[in-house]
């Protein structure tokens, strides 16, 4: 089996990929953790792997886990539901990955993340550009296609 550093990157296919809502259903809870110094590195141990977050973050939990979200993205991409719970707005753009194969994430010019994406998952784009994995069963919990969307 290849290793991590085997596998090929994983560029974009606009060509390939649908728009989809957030289903308005999907909750997350969602903390900001506030660093000294903003452009400080907080190092988290997630369900995927390691992730690097620069500066001010959400510490989020879906269900399928917890993962740190930049701010600025998060609170951009978001609205508050409740104290600390929020619903995800925006739409993005995405489509099954048909191979085994590395989706970096950057944050501007900070790698954030790099994950392995199996046939199956779903490579999502984000509003920012922002790049991520999300299993198949996630993805459908998450989203709907976009003209499905406005209920």
């Amino acid at each position: 089996m290849p290793t991590m550093d085997d596998l090929p990157v994983e560029e974009f296919d606009p060509s390939a990929a649908t728009r989809y809502m957030p289903n308005p259903d999907f909750v997350k809870t969602a903390v900001l953790v506030d660093v000294a110094e903003p452009g400080a590195v907080t190092v988290l141990r997630t369900s995927f792997g390691e992730q690097r977050m620069r500066g001010p973050f959400y510490a989020v939990a879906d269900g399928a886990g917890s993962y740190g979200a930049a701010q600025e993205n998060f609170e951009g991409t978001h609205r508050r539901d409740g104290p600390n719970t929020w619903v995800k707005q925006d739409p993005v753009l995405a489509y099954r990955s048909a191979k085994r194969c590395m989706v970096e994430t950057h944050i501007g010019d900070h790698r954030e993340s790099c994950v392995v994406a199996e046939p199956g998952d779903w490579v999502v784009k984000q509003r920012d550009g922002e790049l991520m994995v999300v299993g198949p069963d996630a993805f459908a919990e998450r989203y709907v296609p976009a003209d499905e969307g406005a209920r």
